[in-house]
């Protein structure tokens, strides 16, 4: 898969359920959707709604209990567990709404960890991490450790780890829920630039229309389905 081409996803009647102290607790039910290779997508719902587990399920982290999800037409339910986990590592950054950066690196070392996992040289992964800090305005925050940058710079960390193997896909998950308006609306910006720049397919779950309304396409997750969200819904 050559780097900077966005994955094709197809959700194929995915069904997920999960069984708690003996009661089975329904959370898709035979969602269906296409997302083009490439394209930004915004995905929202009531809180408890699935999004997180949806997310979850694009990127691997889990299986789903029906259906198929496809990456450009490919299967990989039935595969190994580390072809999966490869495939995962390789062509998947996540960003979520908690940033998880590790507090005893400096935020280039918190970006390198992708590309030293994977095997990169540690000059290779340095001069990667430096060039994403960069772009993405945190040039003078190179040595910082986590603790000394602001929420939103910990955010733009968080998502320069996320690209720093140029990912195929990037699921972010309320990326901004814990950030002003303002920042959050900075961070968006930003992760539609990358978007074009990059050509990653990304997509955003969020509860707040208005950061949903910057994205050029937002699913609705309703009774365990994907639909068109409409302007009346939002309203």
């Amino acid at each position: 898969m050559p780097e900077g081409r966005g994955l094709e996803l197809s959700l194929e009647a995915v069904s997920k359920e999960y069984v708690l102290g003996g009661r089975t607790i329904p959370v898709l039910n035979e969602a269906v959707a296409t997302i083009e290779a490439g394209e930004v997508v915004a995905v929202v719902g009531k809180s408890g709604s699935g999004k997180s587990t949806l997310l979850q399920l694009l990127g691997l982290l889990d299986q789903p209990t029906g259906g198929r999800i496809l990456y450009d037409g490919r299967d990989l339910r039935s595969q190994r567990p580390d072809v999966i986990e490869d495939f995962r590592n390789r062509y998947v950054g996540f960003v979520f709404q908690f940033h998880h950066l590790l507090p005893e690196f400096t935020a280039t070392e918190n970006v390198m960890m992708p590309a030293l996992i994977a095997g990169w040289s540690m000059g290779d992964a340095r001069t990667r991490a430096i060039s994403l800090l960069e772009r993405v305005g945190l040039g003078p925050r190179l040595d910082h450790a986590p603790g000394e940058l602001s929420g939103g710079e910990q955010q733009r960390v968080a998502l320069a780890r996320a690209l720093s193997l140029s990912p195929s896909l990037v699921l972010a998950d309320e990326p901004t829920g814990n950030l002003d308006p303002r920042t959050a609306s900075d961070i968006h910006e930003l992760l539609i630039e990358l978007n074009q720049e990059i050509g990653t397919t990304l997509l955003v779950a969020t509860h707040n229309m208005a950061l949903a309304r910057m994205l050029p396409r937002t699913l609705t997750l309703q009774d365990g389905g994907l639909v068109p969200w409409t302007e009346e819904e939002g309203a």
